[in-house]
Formats: structure tokens, sequence, C-alpha cells
């Protein structure tokens, strides 16, 4: 009786601990239906990928050890020439890809398996040698290494299941040549999607992950006085949660706001004042709770309307040769509509400067800081309430730099109005550099 009672604790323990190792592992978006080429390339003879999932999305309850990894697949997919593989994690602070070679370095990337990898129906299950410690701070990278040099020409096109996230978070090299060094890939295509995987050795948290904020990123400077709060969609999320203040952790703009979607636009309800640094926080909501140890994001809106945002407010120029760096060039306004003293050759009502004529030629050049900026160069005389058209000048587009030459008439006072090329949608100028040189 007594050992039939210790062969029954040590059967149950035994299931106990099955429980807890079919338990430990996450899901990230399994079911998804798209396929691409993560996380090799099955339809080239060599393929290199490296993914990076962020700490809220694995959304692991601790640090642990991650002891292998499952790739999906179509279950009717042929991946005989595409079996040799070689597998990296890593930890990394990123959460894209800045450029084609912006490869995470091979030092920091430990090799957790090496060897030909197995279909089993619409799965590729890979168990690691040695598990690989996550800390559970930083963001995971996976990257895998296909070595076959032949290809499953029968696919016809990538097999493996993927799902749309965040710009730039996966970069793939694939080619017929050689097979990669990691230590030195070759530049490769970003994309914006990643590999459906089951992470083997962690435990996820019930609740939701935090969401990943897409915009206004954090820290950003110059944000609009009305912009658009959007995040990366929460696996399991039914809801999002939306506060947002003038301080950490404040709730003195937005409380607790339910949202449905994966983005809040405080246009037309909320008008943010100028030159100020607000903080925000998104949690996710599902039938387990609601995100926790969510951070704080920050952004500062644009600077106070310009000094010279009116023709009555215009800088003089008086010293050449002249140079002024119009920094808070986003923050001016229409002011009463677009400038129509050309004929048919319009424009926004933007920076203002003037100068007096002396018989002399003038060279104005104006160059804007980005590319999201289409200067238009605009020549009045006469008087701010009735312009004279001296001549406009816009033959680059978004960040090309302008330039026009003018020949005054001595005494004439003469005013240049930066602004963006639109003659009938307001447009929000840049900021820009101004050269006026005397020829």
């Amino acid at each position: 009786m007594v050992i039939l009672l210790i062969m029954k604790r040590i059967l149950l323990l035994s299931l106990f601990f099955v429980v807890l190792a079919v338990k430990a592992q996450i899901n990230i978006n399994i079911g998804s239906g798209s396929v691409g080429s993560a996380p090799i390339s099955s339809f080239f003879s060599y393929s290199y990928v490296q993914q990076i999932f962020p700490k809220q999305e694995v959304n692991a309850s601790a640090a642990g050890n991650i002891t292998g990894l499952i790739f999906y697949l179509d279950p009717s997919a042929n991946i005989n020439d595409s079996s040799n593989w070689n597998v990296y994690l890593g930890h990394t602070p990123k959460v894209s890809f800045a450029s084609n070679t912006d490869w995470i370095p091979a030092a920091q990337l430990t090799q957790v398996f090496a060897g030909t990898v197995n279909k089993n129906g619409n799965k590729i299950e890979i168990v690691f040698t040695t598990p690989f410690a996550y800390n559970n701070i930083d963001n995971l990278v996976v990257a895998a290494k296909e070595n076959s040099p032949s290809i499953d020409i029968n696919n016809f096109d990538e097999v493996f299941r993927v799902y749309p996230y965040i710009q730039n978070s996966s970069l793939v090299y694939k080619g017929d040549r050689n097979v990669v060094d990691p230590a030195s890939p070759p530049g490769g295509i970003r994309v914006d999607y990643k590999s459906a995987v089951t992470i083997s050795g962690l435990t996820a948290n019930l609740a939701p992950g935090c969401p990943l904020v897409i915009s206004p990123a954090n820290n950003a400077q110059f944000i609009p006085l009305s912009p658009s709060i959007s995040w990366q969609s929460v696996m399991g999320a039914t809801s999002y949660r939306l506060s947002l203040g003038t301080s950490p952790g404040g709730t003195d703009v937005i409380n607790n706001q339910t949202v449905n979607s994966v983005n809040y636009n405080l246009s037309p309800s909320i008008v943010l004042n100028r030159d100020t640094n607000y903080y925000f926080k998104v949690t996710a909501v599902s039938a387990n709770g609601e995100s926790s140890g969510c951070a704080d994001y920050t952004f500062k809106t644009i600077p106070p309307i310009p000094v010279n945002d009116a023709c009555s407010g215009a800088l003089q120029v008086s010293a050449f040769p002249y140079a002024y760096t119009q920094a808070d060039g986003m923050s001016s306004t229409n002011n009463g509509g677009f400038i129509l003293a050309c004929a048919n050759d319009g424009m926004n009502d933007g920076l203002w400067f003037k100068l007096t004529g002396d018989g002399s030629k003038y060279e104005i050049k104006v160059t804007p800081a980005a590319a999201s900026f289409d200067p238009k160069i605009g020549v009045y005389s006469g008087n701010c309430n009735s312009l004279v058209c001296v001549g406009t000048k816009d033959v680059g587009g978004g960040g090309s730099s302008e330039t026009m030459t003018i020949t005054t008439t001595a005494g004439t006072e003469y005013y240049i109005n930066i602004g963006s090329y639109e003659d009938s949608v307001d447009k929000p100028e840049g900021a820009f550099t101004i050269n006026i040189t005397k020829l």
C-alpha cells in the first residue's frame, strides 16, 4: 500500500512537470496566413535573416532559458533543399533596422543550432543543444542562415508563415551565389514582417504586453498641436487605454481613454499648447487583464509662432552676405490665406524677410532642412497690404534648394516670402536656411 502511494505521488509529480514544460512556451502570431522570407528563404540557394522581437512582444513573465524555437509553414511545402540551418539568438536595444546593412554584429549573437531541420506537418521545431539565457530586459534577436546550394523550386514562392509588424523589423539577404558569413553579411532588404514563432522555455504573462508606440517617437521634437498617436497592435488585446499629461504619469489632458483601434487622433477635440513637453502612456486590455509596467513616452510640441510669420513682422536684411536659419519654420501659419499677387503662381503665406533696394542684384537661396518641406520663394514690392509681384521660384521638389536673383530699384522695399509651394492647400513650412548675397 505504501509503495502504491509513493508510485502514485511520483506519477502525479511527473505529470505536473510535464504540464509545466508544455506551458513554458510563448506563441507569437502562430495563426498567421501570410508567407515571407523569414526565418529563411526557401526559394533562394542561400539566405541570412535577422528579426527583432521587442521585449513587449515577447511578454515573458521573467528572464529564463530559451530551449528551442518552432517555425510554421504550409503543410504541403517541401523544404528538402532548404534544410541546412544555423540559428543564432541575441539581445539588442534596437526595435528596427536603420539601413540595409544595419546587421546586428555576429559578436553579439550566440549560435544555438547548426544542422538539418525537419518538417513535421506545418512545423519546423528546433531544439537547442545549449539553452539561450534571455534577460527579459532587452529585445530578442532571432537570426537564421540557410546553407543549402540548391532551392526548393516546387515552392514557387516563400512558404514560411509571417505576420506584419513595424517598419524595418526584419533584415533579409537571399541569393544564389555564396553562403553568407554572419561576420560580414552583404546588404539585404528590410521588410515589415516577422516569423510566426513559438519560443520554448519561457512562460508568457497572462496579461497582454505593453504596446510598442510607433508615433510620436519617444523624445520627438516639433510635434504638431493635434498629433495622431499610434502603436503596434498587441496579440490578444481587445482594446487599449491612453493617458496624456504635462508631467510624467500625468492624465490632465487625457485620462485613461479607452481606444478600440491602434491610433488616436487628438484633432479636433484636443489642441495642445506650443513649446510644451507632454507625456503619454498606452496599455493593452484583454480578457486576462491590462498590461502593467508600461513606460511613459514623451514629446515636445512645435515652437511659438515665429516673429516673422506675417509680412508686417518681416526681418530686415541690411548686411550682406546675409544668412539666417529659421529653426521654427514649422510653426508658421497661413495668416489671411494664400498669396496670389503673382498671376497663376500663388503660394502659402510662410516666413517673411525684407530688404531695401539700391539698384544692385541680389541672389536669394533657400535650403530646406528636411525632404518634407518643398519651399518656394516669392518676392514682392509695394507694401504688406498691397503686394506687387516681382517674381517667384520653385523648380525643385521636397528637400531641394531654391535660388532666385532679383534686380532692385534704389529706395524700393522688397518683401521676400519663404513658404510652401501650394497655392490652394495650407501646407506646413519646415526649418530652412536663407542666404542673400549682393552680386
